[in-house]
Protein backbone atom coordinates (compact mmCIF):
# COMPACT_ATOMS: atom_id res chain seq x y z
CA UNK A 1 0.00 0.00 0.00
CA UNK A 2 1.17 3.09 -1.11
CA UNK A 3 1.25 6.29 0.88
CA UNK A 4 -0.53 9.35 -0.23
CA UNK A 5 2.00 12.09 -1.67
CA UNK A 6 1.09 15.72 -2.34
CA UNK A 7 3.53 16.30 -4.71
CA UNK A 8 2.55 13.48 -7.01
CA UNK A 9 1.87 14.82 -11.01
CA UNK A 10 -1.77 13.82 -10.92
CA UNK A 11 -2.02 16.04 -7.59
CA UNK A 12 0.11 18.72 -8.98
CA UNK A 13 -1.96 18.56 -12.09
CA UNK A 14 -5.19 19.34 -10.28
CA UNK A 15 -3.80 21.92 -8.37
CA UNK A 16 -2.60 23.74 -11.40
CA UNK A 17 -5.83 23.22 -13.10
CA UNK A 18 -7.58 25.16 -10.28
CA UNK A 19 -9.32 28.85 -10.90
CA UNK A 20 -7.16 29.98 -8.05
CA UNK A 21 -3.41 28.76 -9.48
CA UNK A 22 -4.44 30.23 -12.70
CA UNK A 23 -5.60 33.44 -11.42
CA UNK A 24 -2.32 33.16 -9.82
CA UNK A 25 -0.12 32.52 -12.96
CA UNK A 26 -1.78 35.01 -15.03
CA UNK A 27 -1.46 38.03 -12.46
CA UNK A 28 2.43 37.18 -12.02
CA UNK A 29 2.65 36.97 -15.31
CA UNK A 30 1.46 40.56 -16.20
CA UNK A 31 3.32 43.06 -17.52
CA UNK A 32 4.83 44.43 -13.95
CA UNK A 33 7.58 45.77 -11.89
CA UNK A 34 7.69 42.36 -10.67
CA UNK A 35 7.56 40.42 -14.28
CA UNK A 36 11.92 40.83 -14.98
CA UNK A 37 12.69 39.04 -11.44
CA UNK A 38 10.04 36.32 -11.22
CA UNK A 39 11.40 35.76 -14.86
CA UNK A 40 14.73 35.38 -13.86
CA UNK A 41 13.78 33.20 -10.86
CA UNK A 42 11.70 30.53 -13.25
CA UNK A 43 14.13 30.62 -15.54
CA UNK A 44 17.18 30.19 -13.10
CA UNK A 45 15.60 27.68 -10.65
CA UNK A 46 12.50 25.60 -13.08
CA UNK A 47 10.08 26.58 -10.38
CA UNK A 48 6.78 27.61 -11.48
CA UNK A 49 6.69 31.61 -10.79
CA UNK A 50 3.60 30.47 -8.43
CA UNK A 51 5.29 27.87 -6.25
CA UNK A 52 8.22 30.74 -5.77
CA UNK A 53 5.90 33.15 -4.83
CA UNK A 54 4.13 31.29 -2.59
CA UNK A 55 7.45 29.44 -1.33
CA UNK A 56 8.66 33.24 -0.60
CA UNK A 57 5.22 34.07 1.67
CA UNK A 58 5.22 30.91 3.19
CA UNK A 59 9.08 31.94 4.16
CA UNK A 60 8.22 35.21 5.41
CA UNK A 61 5.15 34.17 7.37
CA UNK A 62 7.58 31.81 9.06
CA UNK A 63 10.18 33.97 9.84
CA UNK A 64 7.71 36.46 11.03
CA UNK A 65 6.21 33.86 13.11
CA UNK A 66 9.43 32.99 14.69
CA UNK A 67 10.30 36.79 15.08
CA UNK A 68 13.21 36.44 13.45
CA UNK A 69 14.08 39.83 11.32
CA UNK A 70 10.41 40.68 11.83
CA UNK A 71 10.95 44.33 12.03
CA UNK A 72 12.88 44.89 8.86
CA UNK A 73 10.29 42.67 7.20
CA UNK A 74 7.43 44.46 8.72
CA UNK A 75 9.19 47.75 8.15
CA UNK A 76 9.11 46.63 4.46
CA UNK A 77 5.80 45.35 4.00
CA UNK A 78 4.29 48.66 6.13
CA UNK A 79 6.82 51.35 4.64
CA UNK A 80 8.12 50.69 1.08
CA UNK A 81 4.06 49.70 -1.09
CA UNK A 82 2.75 52.40 0.47
CA UNK A 83 5.64 55.31 0.21
CA UNK A 84 5.67 54.45 -3.75
CA UNK A 85 2.16 54.63 -3.88
CA UNK A 86 2.09 57.86 -2.32
CA UNK A 87 4.99 59.09 -4.06
CA UNK A 88 2.60 58.36 -7.14
CA UNK A 89 -0.16 59.97 -6.09
CA UNK A 90 1.70 63.05 -5.37
CA UNK A 91 2.75 63.06 -9.18
CA UNK A 92 -1.18 62.95 -10.80
CA UNK A 93 -3.37 65.57 -10.52
CA UNK A 94 -5.97 64.09 -9.35
CA UNK A 95 -6.19 64.19 -6.07
CA UNK A 96 -9.29 62.03 -4.72
CA UNK A 97 -7.54 58.76 -4.39
CA UNK A 98 -4.34 60.53 -1.87
CA UNK A 99 -7.11 60.64 0.90
CA UNK A 100 -6.27 56.81 1.12
CA UNK A 101 -2.55 57.35 1.53
CA UNK A 102 -3.12 60.15 3.61
CA UNK A 103 -5.53 57.78 6.03
CA UNK A 104 -2.56 55.19 6.04
CA UNK A 105 0.13 57.24 6.98
CA UNK A 106 -1.46 58.91 9.77
CA UNK A 107 -2.58 55.42 11.14
CA UNK A 108 1.60 54.00 10.84
CA UNK A 109 2.98 57.04 12.86
CA UNK A 110 0.28 56.66 14.75
CA UNK A 111 0.73 52.88 15.57
CA UNK A 112 4.61 53.51 15.61
CA UNK A 113 4.21 56.14 18.12
CA UNK A 114 2.02 53.95 20.30
CA UNK A 115 5.09 51.53 20.29
CA UNK A 116 7.08 54.09 22.06
CA UNK A 117 4.31 55.02 24.62
CA UNK A 118 3.65 51.18 25.21
CA UNK A 119 6.96 49.34 24.26
CA UNK A 120 5.55 46.31 25.93
CA UNK A 121 3.38 45.90 22.92
CA UNK A 122 6.40 44.64 21.41
CA UNK A 123 6.66 41.85 23.60
CA UNK A 124 3.62 40.50 22.99
CA UNK A 125 3.87 37.17 21.06
CA UNK A 126 3.26 37.49 17.34
CA UNK A 127 3.15 40.86 17.82
CA UNK A 128 4.76 41.71 14.48
CA UNK A 129 3.23 39.15 12.52
CA UNK A 130 -0.02 41.02 13.56
CA UNK A 131 1.55 44.43 13.17
CA UNK A 132 1.95 43.15 9.70
CA UNK A 133 -1.28 41.92 8.97
CA UNK A 134 -2.70 45.60 10.47
CA UNK A 135 -0.85 47.20 8.31
CA UNK A 136 -1.54 45.29 5.25
CA UNK A 137 -5.11 45.64 5.72
CA UNK A 138 -5.00 49.17 6.53
CA UNK A 139 -3.67 49.75 2.62
CA UNK A 140 -5.23 46.37 0.96
CA UNK A 141 -6.61 47.41 -2.55
CA UNK A 142 -10.32 47.45 -1.48
CA UNK A 143 -13.26 49.64 -1.31
CA UNK A 144 -13.44 49.97 2.43
CA UNK A 145 -9.86 48.99 3.71
CA UNK A 146 -8.79 49.05 7.42
CA UNK A 147 -7.51 52.85 7.16
CA UNK A 148 -11.19 53.91 5.75
CA UNK A 149 -12.78 51.67 8.62
CA UNK A 150 -10.63 52.99 11.21
CA UNK A 151 -10.82 56.07 10.38
CA UNK A 152 -14.52 56.40 9.94
CA UNK A 153 -15.87 54.56 13.07
CA UNK A 154 -13.21 55.73 15.64
CA UNK A 155 -10.88 58.24 14.62
CA UNK A 156 -13.70 61.09 13.12
CA UNK A 157 -15.74 60.50 15.99
CA UNK A 158 -13.42 60.70 18.46
CA UNK A 159 -11.70 64.10 16.84
CA UNK A 160 -15.00 65.48 16.23
CA UNK A 161 -16.55 64.56 19.57
CA UNK A 162 -12.93 66.40 21.34
CA UNK A 163 -12.44 69.04 18.32
CA UNK A 164 -12.23 71.80 20.63
CA UNK A 165 -10.33 71.01 23.45
CA UNK A 166 -7.73 69.63 20.89
CA UNK A 167 -7.74 73.28 19.09
CA UNK A 168 -7.63 74.75 23.02
CA UNK A 169 -4.48 72.51 23.47
CA UNK A 170 -2.95 73.17 20.45
CA UNK A 171 -3.26 77.04 20.25
CA UNK A 172 -2.33 77.71 23.20
CA UNK A 173 1.44 75.52 22.80
CA UNK A 174 1.48 77.81 19.58
CA UNK A 175 1.15 81.16 21.52
CA UNK A 176 2.97 79.39 23.96
CA UNK A 177 6.22 78.49 21.73
CA UNK A 178 5.63 81.94 19.74
CA UNK A 179 5.99 83.63 23.32
CA UNK A 180 9.29 82.24 23.72
CA UNK A 181 11.03 82.75 20.51
CA UNK A 182 9.54 86.43 20.61
CA UNK A 183 10.69 87.05 24.19
CA UNK A 184 14.11 85.81 23.19
CA UNK A 185 17.04 88.23 23.42
CA UNK A 186 18.82 86.29 20.37
CA UNK A 187 17.54 85.15 17.05
CA UNK A 188 18.76 83.50 13.81
CA UNK A 189 18.24 84.88 10.81
CA UNK A 190 17.23 83.24 7.50
CA UNK A 191 21.12 82.81 6.93
CA UNK A 192 22.00 81.10 10.51
CA UNK A 193 23.36 84.72 11.47
CA UNK A 194 22.37 85.60 15.33
CA UNK A 195 21.39 89.04 16.10
CA UNK A 196 19.65 90.52 19.16
CA UNK A 197 16.70 92.52 19.61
Amino acid sequence: MTSWNPYNSVNMQRLESTDLFQAAHKKLRENRWYKPVLDYVEEMTKVNRVYAVSGLGALLTVILLLEYGTCLIVGCVGFLYPAYKTLRELESPETGVGRKWLLYWFLHAALNFSEVVFFFLTWMPAYWFIKCLFLFWCYAPLQRNGAEIIYGYFLLPLFQKNREAIDSVVNQVTRTAHSIYTDSDVHTDADGHQHQN
